[in-house]
Order: C-alpha cells, then sequence, then structure tokens
C-alpha cells in the first residue's frame, strides 16, 4: 500500500492515547469536520458491531446517506470506513490516508495522535466530506475517553456491558460501565440493551446527571425470536453450508406497533442487537419505521467474523468471558461435535474464556498467532482440562489444515479477530491455505 502502508504502521495499532484536549486541537486544525455529521453512536462491551451494521442499514433502507466507522478490521483497515454500505475502494483509501498524513503534518496543534485517533479522524473528514445524512460511529475502547467520543451524536446506544479491558476501564462492572456510559449526552436520546443490575444502576444515574432520556429494552421497546417453547426462545440452528437460516423475530417499537421481520445473523442475541438497532434508527430518524424497506434492509446485512459460517467451518471473533457464553450457546445448540482452532492475545482472559464456553470439543487446536501481543501455545496448553486431546501448530494455515477432513465434526476458529481474520483469509482463498 505503498506510502500510506507504512504510515499506518508507523503509529502502531496497538498504540493507545487517550487524551480528547489532543483529539480535539487535531480536529480543529482540520476546521472541525464532526461538527457537520448527525451522527449515532455506539458503545459497550459486546454487540457493537452488529448493532452498527444493522443501524446503518436500515438507515439506508429508509434513505439516509451513511456513513460507517467500525473497528477493529479483519483483512484491511479500508473495512472500517463504508459509505452507504460498501467499504471505500483500496485506492481511494490509500489517497485519503496520504492526504491526511500530509494535512496533519503542517498542523502545530497535530501531535501525538494514534493509529485509532487517525483513522477516527479520516472517518470524521470523509464523512464530513461526503455530507452523510447519518454516521453510524461504534467506539473503540471505552467511551469517556475514546476520541470517537467527540462526534457530534444524535443518539447513543449501550449494548451489553461485561468485563473485558480491565486494565484500563476498571475491574468491576460499576467502573466499566462509568467509562461505557461516558458517551451519553445533555440532553441526547440513550438506547439501552438488558443489563445487569449493577450496569442499569450506573447507566441510569450518568443520564440522569446529564438529562439524556433512556430507552431501554424490555421497557420503552422490546422483541422476542418468533418461534418460542414454554417462553423460552428456541435457538435456530444453522445449515453447515452457510445458507441463511429461516427464522423471523417480532420488534415491539418506539411507537407501538410490532413488526415481524428477517434475523440473517446468527444466535439469538442478535435480536436483542437488532431491536436495538431499531430503536436507534427510529430515535434517529425521529418517526416510525416503514415495516417493508426495514425488513428488505435487515434481509441484506452480513457481519464478517461473527458466528460465520465458511462451509463446514464456523469463525467468530469472540474474545472475552461474555462472547464466549454467547459461541458456547450457539455450539450447543448445533449438536454436533466440534473441534477447536483456539487462540488469544496476552491481555484476555483466557481460562475465563474456556469455562465460560461451556463447551467440550473433541479436540482443541493450538496455532502461533504472528501478532506481537498473541499468547504461546504452550501457555494455552496449561489452561485446559485434564486428558482433552491437542494439537500444537506453528501457523494458522497448519492449525486449519489440522482441524479439517472429519466429515461428522465441525471446526469453530475463536478466541481472537486477530486469529479468526487470517483464518478467513486462507479460507476464502484456498490457494493460499494450500500454501
Amino acid at each position: 500500500m505503498g506510502g500510506a502502508d507504512s504510515f499506518l504502521a508507523s503509529l502502531g495499532e496497538a498504540r493507545m492515547v487517550f487524551d480528547l484536549d489532543a483529539f480535539a486541537r487535531l480536529l480543529a486544525a482540520l476546521d472541525f469536520p464532526e461538527r457537520r455529521i448527525p451522527a449515532l453512536h455506539v458503545a459497550g462491551t459486546n454487540g457493537k458491531g452488529s448493532v452498527c451494521a444493522m443501524a446503518e442499514a436500515v438507515l439506508r433502507g429508509h434513505g439516509e446517506h451513511t456513513g460507517l466507522y467500525t473497528s477493529p478490521h479483519l483483512d484491511h483497515p479500508r473495512e472500517r470506513l463504508a459509505i452507504d454500505g460498501e467499504a471505500i475502494a483500496l485506492d481511494r483509501f490509500e489517497g485519503e490516508v496520504v492526504a491526511l498524513r500530509d494535512r496533519l503534518a503542517h498542523a502545530a496543534e497535530a501531535t501525538g495522535y494514534s493509529y485509532f485517533d487517525f483513522l477516527t479522524a479520516l472517518a470524521f473528514t470523509l464523512f464530513a466530506a461526503e455530507s452523510v445524512s447519518a454516521a453510524v460511529v461504534e467506539t473503540g475502547l471505552g467511551g469517556r475517553l475514546d476520541s470517537t467520543r467527540l462526534c457530534q451524536a444524535r443518539v447513543a446506544c449501550i449494548t451489553p456491558i461485561d468485563f473485558d479491558h480491565t486494565a484500563i476501564l476498571g475491574d468491576t462492572l460499576a467502573a466499566i460501565a462509568r467509562e461505557k456510559a461516558g458517551i451519553l449526552r445533555p440532553g441526547g436520546v440513550a438506547v439501552v440493551a438488558p443489563q445487569v443490575e449493577e450496569v442499569a444502576e450506573v447507566v441510569a444515574g450518568v443520564a440522569g446527571a446529564c438529562g439524556c432520556t433512556l430507552l431501554r429494552f424490555g421497557h420503552e421497546f422490546g422483541a422476542e425470536v418468533s418461534g418460542t417453547r414454554g417462553g423460552t426462545p428456541v435457538c435456530v440452528g444453522h445449515p453447515v453450508d452457510g445458507a441463511a437460516a429461516a427464522r423471523t423475530w417480532r420488534y415491539h417499537s418506539l411507537s407501538g406497533t410490532t413488526l415481524e421481520l428477517p434475523m440473517p445473523l446468527l444466535g439469538d442475541h442478535q435480536v436483542v442487537n437488532g431491536a436495538c438497532a431499531l430503536a436507534c434508527v427510529e430515535a434517529f430518524r425521529r418517526r416510525p419505521l416503514d415495516p417493508e424497506r426495514t425488513a428488505a434492509a435487515l434481509a441484506g446485512v452480513r457481519w464478517p467474523g461473527r458466528l460465520e459460517w465458511i462451509g463446514d467451518v464456523l469463525v467468530d471473533g469472540a474474545h472475552n468471558v461474555a462472547g464466549a457464553r454467547v459461541l458456547g450457546a450457539y455450539l450447543r445448540a448445533q449438536k454436533r461435535p466440534i473441534r477447536l482452532l483456539w487462540g488469544m492475545l496476552r491481555d484476555k482472559d483466557a481460562a475465563g474464556f474456556f469455562a465460560a464456553l461451556g463447551v467440550r470439543p473433541v479436540e482443541v487446536i493450538l496455532p502461533r498467532l504472528a501478532a506481537p501481543r498473541g499468547r504461546t501455545p504452550e501457555t494455552l496448553v496449561e489452561l485446559l482440562p485434564p486428558a482433552l486431546p491437542y494439537r500444537l501448530a506453528e501457523t494458522v494455515a497448519e492449525g486449519l489444515a489440522m482441524a479439517r477432513g472429519d466429515g461428522e465434526t465441525r471446526v469453530c476458529v475463536t478466541g481472537s479477530l486477530t486469529l479468526v481474520g487470517e483464518a478467513r483469509r486462507l479460507l476464502l482463498t484456498p490457494a493460499a491455505h494450500a500454501r
């Protein structure tokens, strides 16, 4: 990618900077692009990307000119930036990166910014130049000090909050919730997913202190899977050939109507995410949803790397305890033997992840990750239950080759978006996998 590639690499993707004053000065040097973007801002522990993807699709389906900014990427950083549902082209991405780099080089105010700060500024400038009517913006980490917080959010959304990034956000749910709820704005609107009581109290307190109106799942809006047994939602399985599962769900809207809708994303947890996305759209547009446009928009939503089947391999970017619980519930519903290709980063709770998964695979394959922060396979072996078969692989490609080949057993790749991203590339380019 030439100059753009080397420049982004020089910023260090893993380096974090939490200095909103400095980032505000950087945006001032760019003539405040964030002030020209009506935004929907999403924070939380899990489900942020799915909510963003569904909200963007439904906004676009209702005629909005949309921008979408999410993180991290699976294959290439340009995936983080989309206009009207399409990731920006590679040549345009390269040109925009170089142009912004050169512009900031001549701005004395723009110093010390991080990789994420730069891409956030790039998103704001791109969306402003495109005059988008609705920008859907996902936080990077936390919320209160995240650089995305400077967007002009008409509506905020808080997805389920759980433990993650505890070294930065705090080691209690209340502390984490305060950081996430930092995106709420005075006089604004906040759509809130179901939360444990401790988190709900913190979010309500932050909202009350700043005069933000709360729209809560199960109160002002709600949802359910269309099929239930004894009041318990049916967890619908998914064909291993990747065909769309035939299932619907009901959304109980802010306006009091009920919509019967398709859900293309797998897992019953996506019904909650979908409801939050639709409540965000209703609040953002300040009008009821059109049922036909909403259904058509949702039917086309895809969110790669999250409960995604590629042939007989399931790839899922779960990387914390809460994500492992969701993945485990889905795997148990499949009622098929599972071989796990598992890798994690050093700052994640690997022991908690495996315990929360609640699935005993027939075998675990532990590849060595290329990421600098990747845990070594040897350290993960120590966390496996006694007598559970395992093998070590020097690369992800070798691990995939070890895991596949059994017609009855399905393969699940999980534990890290870094691992999932590399596995997807290999699975989608068989020639590379063969090498």
